[in-house]
C-alpha cells in the first residue's frame, strides 16, 4: 500500500541526509531496522543518524551501532524525516521538533494503518510482511548498498523479535528466504545475536515477571488471560518498563488461552497495553476501539486512565474477541 520500494530508493538515492525515527518504546524491529537502514545510507555516503529520545533496552543495545543521535539542535535542516514501523506523531513523542527538520517526510512500515495525523510525502505499508525489517533489507538491495555483519546482525534481530522466534502466524516464506540470505554474509552467527537478545536478562527482571505471572486473571474459561505491571511491582524489583518485553508471549504460551494482554502502568494516569492473539481472535480490532492499532494477532494501545479502570474497559472487549473466530 502507498508508494513501491523502488520509488522511495530513488528518492533517497537524490537526498543527502535522513534522520531516521523508531517508534517509542522501541523493540527489535523499530530499532534493528532502523540501524540498519542507517548504516547502509552512511555506507553511500548519506549524512544519517537515528534519533531517540529514549534508553536503548539493554537487551538490544548491540543494535545501537554508533548512529542514535539525542539532541539535533546543532543540525538546521535534513533532507529527510522518516517515520519506522509505524506512523502518526503519538509514536515519536519527545521528538516532534527534530521531525520537522526534514524537508520532507516518509514512512515505512508494516502495520496495517497508516495515521493520518501526519502528511507523508511518500509512505509504504506492507502488512502482509512480517517485520519492518524485511522491508528495509529489501530497500537496502534497491539503494545498492553491501549488507555488511553489522546490518545482517540488525536485520536478523529485527524479524527475530517481531515473529517470536519465527512462531507467529506472521511469518512467511519471505521471512525464511531474508534470513537464509543474511547466512551469506562473513561471520554472520544467529546463535550469538539470538544470546545477545534474549540470554541477558537479569534475575530481578525474572522475579518481576514472575510476580506478573503468579496474579493473572482469567476470564471466559481461561481463554481470556490479563496480566498487570504496575510501578510498585517494578520499583520493587528494581527493573525498567522495557523489561517487560516478552512477558505478553509468555502469557500466550498457556494451554487454553486465546487472547492475552498485558497492562502496564507508564504513569499515574497512563497505561500501555499490549495485546496478543493465538489462532482465532483479531486484537487488533480491541486495540483500535481504543485509539491503538496493529496487527490480526498482536496489537497495542496506550490509555489515559488507571491500571484498573483501564482493566474494567478492557475485559468485555478480550471476552467478544477470544469467543469471536476470524
Amino acid at each position: 500500500m502507498g508508494d513501491s520500494l523502488r520509488n522511495i530508493a530513488n528518492t533517497i538515492k537524490d537526498l543527502d541526509s535522513i534522520l531516521i525515527f523508531p517508534h517509542i518504546n522501541m523493540d527489535g524491529d523499530s530499532l534493528g531496522a532502523s540501524t540498519a537502514l542507517c548504516l547502509a545510507l552512511r555506507s553511500i555516503g548519506k549524512k544519517s543518524y537515528v534519533m531517540l529520545d529514549e534508553e536503548i533496552p539493554e537487551n538490544l543495545d548491540f543494535l545501537e551501532c554508533g548512529c542514535s543521535i539525542y539532541d539535533v539542535d546543532s543540525y538546521d535542516r535534513f533532507d529527510l524525516s522518516l517515520q519506522i514501523d509505524s506512523s502518526g506523531m503519538n509514536r515519536i513523542l519527545g521528538r516532534e521538533a527534530a521531525w520537522e527538520k526534514g524537508k520532507i517526510k516518509g514512512c515505512i512500515d508494516h502495520h496495517p494503518t497508516v495515521k493520518q495525523d501526519v502528511y507523508y510525502d511518500f509512505y509504504l505499508t506492507e502488512p502482509e510482511t512480517a517485520a519492518t525489517g524485511e522491508i528495509i533489507y529489501r530497500l537496502i538491495k534497491y539503494l545498492g548498498a553491501e549488507i555488511t555483519l553489522d546490518i545482517a546482525n540488525c536485520i536478523f534481530a529485527a524479524i527475530v523479535t517481531d515473529t517470536g522466534n519465527f512462531q507467529y502466524s506472521n511469518t512467511t516464506r519471505q521471512t525464511h528466504e531474508i534470513t537464509a540470505e543474511l547466512y551469506d554474509i562473513k561471520d554472520f552467527n544467529a546463535k550469538i545475536v539470538s544470546a545477545l537478545i534474549y540470554e541477558r536478562r537479569s534475575k530481578d527482571s525474572i522475579m518481576m515477571e514472575g510476580e506478573v505471572l503468579s496474579n493473572l486473571e482469567f476470564f471466559s474459561e481461561g481463554k481470556v488471560a490479563i496480566g498487570t505491571l504496575t510501578q510498585d511491582i517494578l520499583t520493587k524489583y528494581g527493573c525498567m518498563m522495557n523489561e517487560s518485553e516478552g512477558i505478553v508471549q509468555r502469557i500466550m504460551t498457556i494451554e487454553g488461552v486465546e487472547v492475552g494482554c498485558l497492562i502496564k502502568e507508564d504513569d499515574s494516569n497512563l497505561v500501555r497495553v499490549s495485546l496478543r492473539a493465538k489462532h482465532k481472535a483479531n486484537v487488533a480490532v480491541v486495540a483500535t476501539k481504543f485509539g491503538g492499532g496493529g496487527h490480526l494477532r498482536a496489537a497495542g494501545c496506550t490509555m489515559y486512565i488507571s491500571p484498573q479502570e483501564a482493566k474494567k474497559h478492557l475485559i468485555p472487549e478480550l471476552i467478544q474477541a477470544a469467543e469471536t473466530y476470524v
